[in-house]
C-alpha cells in the first residue's frame, strides 16, 4: 500500500488527480489495477490512506482508560502522528497539501473524518464511566477537530512549525474553552 501511495502522489501532482488512472498507478508499481482497488477502493483513498493509522489505534487502545481521554488522545497524536510525519516530512507535507488542494480528495477526507469520529466515540464509550458516555461524541469531535486545525495550519505554512507544537496548542485552546461559558 505504501509503494502504491508513493508512486501515485507524484503522478497526481504532475498530471492532475482526474487525469491519472488506477491502471497507470498499478503499472508504476508492477501490480494489477484490481489489487490497487482491493486495497484502497478508490483513487481518493490512495491519497488518504495513512500508514500510521494502525499505530495510532494501538496507542489509543493502550492509553484510553489510563489517562483522561483528551490527554490520551492529544499525547497519542503528538507522539505517534507528529513524530512520524516529522520523520517523513517531505512526503507527508506534499500528501497533506495535495489533500487540501484537491476538492475531490478533500471531500473524501471530510467523510473519512466523520467515520473516524464515530469510531473514536465508540472507543471512548468503552472506557468512560456510564454517566460520561453521552459526552463521547462531542469529545471525539473536538479532539479530531483540534487535530484537523493543527494539520491545516501545518500544511498551510509549509511545516514551518512542528506539527507536535500545533497539536499541543490546539488541545490547549480546547481545554481553555470553558472560560467562554
Amino acid at each position: 500500500m505504501r509503494d502504491v501511495q508513493r508512486a501515485a502522489l507524484p503522478l497526481f501532482r504532475a498530471d492532475g488527480f482526474d487525469a491519472v488512472t488506477v491502471e497507470q498507478i498499478a503499472s508504476e508499481v508492477g501490480t494489477a489495477a484490481s489489487t490497487v482497488y482491493r486495497h484502497f477502493g478508490s483513487k481518493e483513498q490512495i491519497v488518504l490512506w495513512d500508514e500510521h493509522d494502525i499505530a495510532i489505534d494501538e496507542a489509543l487502545a493502550g492509553r484510553l482508560g489510563r489517562q483522561p481521554p483528551l490527554s490520551a488522545i492529544r499525547d497519542v497524536f503528538v507522539e505517534t502522528l507528529a513524530g512520524r510525519y516529522d520523520e517523513d516530512l517531505a512526503f507527508q507535507l506534499a500528501r497533506i497539501q495535495f489533500i487540501y488542494a484537491t476538492p475531490q480528495v478533500h471531500g473524501a477526507a471530510v467523510e473519512q473524518d466523520l467515520r473516524n469520529r464515530h469510531a473514536l466515540a465508540e472507543g471512548l464509550r468503552g472506557v468512560l464511566p456510564t454517566a460520561d458516555r453521552p459526552a463521547a461524541d462531542l469529545m471525539a469531535g473536538c479532539a479530531l477537530l483540534a487535530l484537523d486545525l493543527a494539520i491545516e495550519a501545518w500544511q498551510a505554512a509549509d511545516a514551518e512549525t512542528p506539527l507536535a507544537d500545533l497539536i499541543l496548542a490546539r488541545f490547549e485552546t480546547l481545554t481553555q474553552l470553558e472560560r467562554f461559558a
